[in-house]
């Protein structure tokens, strides 16, 4: 097929998605759904085009050359890596031990009822149980479901799809007539497994090293560069797994971001891989319908039907009693039975399996029947699974804020007219009567709602808390995107209070305020940040610099809390007690930094002076900067001016 050809055959499927897009969202359904039922329509009235008639290994490849790095590197840079390593047990055993369960509950199965040769029911087994990134990532974030659910859903995905993936190259050879002992194939497995993790964690932190220097455009190239060269270094070059360094490399680079990149490049990769997402999941589904088409389902329904329900049942078994023993042996946070449904009916299927069934060997005798029933059970699910998701979430409460969660976006709500009259008084404009009378009626409203909720002592402690908590962290975050803070600085910090932010959700009430940060780090912990130490500081590493730099963020970070938590003393149904107490907790440490500063100050002399001016100073370039920028983006200015004082976004550092 020709190159231009090729690109437009996709830019009119890409075109078809957009205007489907339009249709999904109208009819309340995922876009992927509609696009594999427009695709599988299409084949079957035989409106296929060439790009749809991949067959075998050339499907494979597109799906897991083209495709999978840049949907596998998207979901992990939108993970939250400290929830996923927090709920990495629970993660890695739903990706290994129940994908394992699975696929020998369905090959055992498969072998009985069908008479399958019990290798060949056991290749199947390994290709269907694995949830596909693709398609589950695409439609739980459609969807909207708890936060823990997700990183668990999305991290069970990430991880299993490499698992599928190496073991289906272990099967296939045992399937066709090789001899692989249990022993070689469990270290082949964990090398190509652990492997592809370590190449993607290398590669992430050397691209690391260099986001404090990169500018948007240059970022985006090393971003789009790690997706395609860690997947392709790995899978083809040094034979491990692809998957896993992509994921591990993207996942690095998320953790890192918040300290090493600037604001300008974060949002821009959100932006970038949000846009590579959409392009890639649209293009995918549309071909995962046309490739399957009618014929085989046809031909093969009973054993697809057959096949469909045990792989849902199957799934139910193995992740039941895993999740009880987690529960009760290794003491997880509960997950609760209504994410276990969540997480049962979500195990979707879509463009990975189908690729491994296509990619199956044609000397395969049963090849042509673990084709269909692979393109039966990836439609079952799409068509059944992912239509009745929001549903099931809906039904069993899930979407439903919780008090803490109201009451929050009642303060917000308050908070949002304050800045309106505020930013009216700025501008020297006066509200005509019936704004105000609109803004003081929503402002009621939002008090009488707060007053409804009759919260409890330890829903208060939450709200309280995590709002000072809320503010702490913004703060660091603004002053690094500022150029305050040294990237070491910032890690130090963010990580102090995102680990009382993690201890605060995990345990409530029982939570003593500041007590992580007095706590030793576990070994991870501690072997991470020596990693992540080794990387080059822009800003330079003078101990002095670095110790007056950390306690002007607390001792500002602990004066902004304290000062956002006088908002509860007007507001309803929260006790002052527990305030007072958050209060004077972030009051005591802003003391504490600045006795800091008063003891750099009385060691440095000169130095701490010198520290202090050169902060004040970097303050006001940022400033001048966004200024500057302003005017350039209204057109006043020429570009030339960011350039010419050394703010423009493409080359200016750290």
């Amino acid at each position: 097929m020709e190159l231009p050809h090729l690109l437009l055959e996709m830019s009119a499927l890409l075109a078809l998605a957009v205007m489907l897009g339009l249709l999904a969202r109208r009819v309340g359904v995922p876009l992927s759904v509609v696009l594999v039922v427009v695709g599988f329509l299409a084949a079957a009235v035989g409106l296929t085009p060439e790009i749809g008639r991949l067959q075998g290994e050339a499907f494979e490849e597109v799906v897991v050359f083209l495709f999978l790095p840049v949907l596998v590197f998207a979901a992990a840079l939108g993970i939250d890596l400290r929830a996923f390593v927090r709920n990495l047990t629970a993660i890695l055993v739903l990706a290994v031990v129940a994908f394992l369960v699975s696929a020998v509950l369905v090959g055992i199965t498969l072998h009985v009822a069908l008479g399958t040769a019990l290798a060949t029911a056991f290749l199947f087994g390994a290709l269907i149980s694995a949830t596909d990134p693709v398609a589950v990532v695409a439609v739980f974030r459609e969807v909207g479901v708890p936060r823990r659910l997700l990183t668990l859903v999305e991290g069970e995905s990430l991880l299993n799809d490499g698992v599928a993936i190496v073991l289906f190259a272990i099967l296939v050879e045992v399937a066709t007539g090789g001899s692989v002992s249990v022993t070689a194939g469990v270290i082949d497995f964990v090398l190509v497994f652990g492997g592809g993790a370590l190449i993607g964690i290398a590669l992430g932190l050397a691209a690391s090293s260099v986001l404090p220097w990169l500018g948007r455009l240059p970022a985006a190239g090393l971003s789009l560069a790690m997706a395609y060269g860690s997947f392709v270094l790995a899978d083809e070059v040094l034979g491990f797994s692809g998957v896993m360094a992509t994921a591990a490399a993207g996942m690095v680079l998320a953790g890192l971001a918040p300290s090493r990149a600037s604001a300008e490049v974060r949002q821009m990769w959100e932006q970038m891989w949000d846009a590579l997402d959409y392009v890639a999941n649209a293009l995918l589904f549309l071909l995962i319908g046309l490739i399957i088409g009618p014929g085989q389902l046809l031909e093969h329904f009973g054993p697809i039907v057959l096949a469909a329900v045990v792989v849902l049942v199957a799934r139910a078994l193995a992740v039941v009693p895993l999740v009880w023993l987690l529960e009760r042996v290794a003491h997880i946070s509960r997950v609760g039975w209504r994410n276990e449904a969540v997480l049962i009916w979500g195990g979707l299927r879509g463009g990975v399996a189908l690729a491994l069934a296509l990619a199956l060997p044609e000397e395969l005798a049963e090849r042509e029947l673990l084709v269909a029933l692979t393109g039966g059970v990836v439609l079952a699910t799409l068509l059944v699974n992912a239509t009745t998701i929001q549903w099931l979430v809906s039904r069993l409460g899930l979407d439903r804020p919780t008090r803490v969660d109201r009451y929050l976006m009642a303060i917000a709500r308050v908070s949002a007219i304050q800045a309106a009259r505020g930013e009216m008084s700025n501008l020297g404009l006066q509200a005509d009567p019936q704004t105000n009378a609109e803004l003081e009626a929503s402002e009621r409203a939002a008090h009488q709602e707060m007053a409804d909720l009759d919260v409890e002592e330890a829903e208060e402690y939450r709200i309280v808390v995590g709002r000072g908590l809320h503010v702490e962290r913004r703060t660091y975050q603004e002053l690094s995107d500022q150029g305050l803070l040294p990237p070491a600085v910032t890690r130090t910090l963010l990580h102090e209070v995102d680990d009382e932010i993690d201890d605060f959700a995990m345990h409530g009430r029982s939570h003593q305020l500041g007590a992580t940060r007095q706590a030793p780090s576990g070994r991870l912990e501690q072997l991470s940040r020596r990693l992540i130490n080794r990387l080059p500081e822009p800003a330079g590493s003078d101990p002095t610099e670095l110790a007056y730099a950390e306690a002007t963020a607390r001792r500002l970070a602990a004066r902004r809390t304290a000062d956002a938590l006088e908002i509860f003393e007007d507001l309803p149904a929260i006790g002052q007690d527990t305030v007072e107490h958050a209060r004077r907790t972030f009051t005591d440490w802003e003391q504490q930094a600045i006795a800091d500063l008063d003891g750099l100050d009385t060691q440095s002399g000169e130095d701490a002076r010198a520290l202090r001016a050169r902060q004040v100073h970097t303050l006001a370039q940022a400033a001048s900067s966004r200024e500057l920028a302003e005017l350039v983006e209204t057109g006043l200015l020429p570009e030339q001016v960011l350039r010419s004082t050394g703010t423009a976004q493409s080359d200016r550092p750290r």
